[in-house]
């Protein structure tokens, strides 16, 4: 199975070109998902390839890009991947940092409650149907409600496209997004973010280079410190 994975990321790699032949390459695996990492056309895109396009040049390197699925976040593949870091809106939670080396965190997020910008919702869970990708935590979450004795309706879905799209629709009231994606749906079709969310956590780069790391993390510092990481972010999103 793991074999398989392996020969999938190899098919997925994509290295940019560059005319400097003998330059050092920061190689860095993004995780597909916008609005962090994602193709626009024939471009690829997003809050992390900005942040690391500006990392790569503070430490003088050169950026080589892997795009990769979100299964690729796996103890097992990952250190067989000839990668620096992997990055791609990574919650910090306390059960990855048993399993990762993370290095400094650069974006605060968590776990939002998106809704439709026409429903006026009084908060109570039980009052809206939900849409939940399964397997996924708000999966997990409304299905811990309703063990709690709540009455909560919700649908399971296989991808977050789907999700949205019923939104639109109507089929459904209500979801859960990662925070900063969810500032950037809100952006793009008109949803609304609720402000109370169900939990807080940082967003860090998960490190296969333990020579880099210090050299990377002074990067992202001073990134942080003038503000060009939050001007990123806002960029895509808007006011965050």
């Amino acid at each position: 199975m793991i074999r398989r994975i392996l020969l999938l990321l190899l098919s997925l790699v994509l290295i940019l070109p560059t005319s400097f032949i003998f330059s050092q390459y920061l190689k860095v695996g993004f995780l597909l998902g916008s609005p962090y990492a994602f193709w626009s056309g024939n471009t690829f895109k997003g809050i992390e390839c900005d942040i690391w396009k500006a990392v790569s040049q503070e430490i003088g390197y050169q950026l080589e890009v892997y795009v990769l699925p979100f299964s690729a976040i796996s103890p097992e593949i990952l250190t067989k991947l000839s990668m620096d870091v992997v990055v791609g809106g990574i919650h910090m939670t306390d059960e990855r940092k048993k399993l990762y080396d993370f290095g400094t965190p650069y974006m605060d997020s968590g776990l939002a409650i998106v809704t439709r910008s026409d429903l006026k919702w009084d908060g109570r869970p039980e009052s809206i149907t939900f849409g939940v990708k399964k397997g996924a935590t708000g999966e997990t979450i409304v299905q811990q409600w309703n063990q709690s004795g709540r009455k909560v309706k919700y649908i399971s879905y296989v991808s977050n496209e789907e999700i949205i799209t019923h939104l639109l629709i109507k089929k459904i009231d209500g979801a859960f997004f990662d925070y900063i994606n969810a500032l950037y749906l809100a952006k793009m079709y008109g949803l609304t973010v609720q402000k109370q969310l169900i939990y807080t956590t940082k967003i860090g780069y998960i490190s296969l280079n333990k020579e880099l790391k210090s050299r990377i993390d002074k990067a992202v510092q001073k990134l942080i410190q003038e503000n060009k990481i939050r001007q990123i972010i806002a960029s895509y999103v808007g006011n965050y």
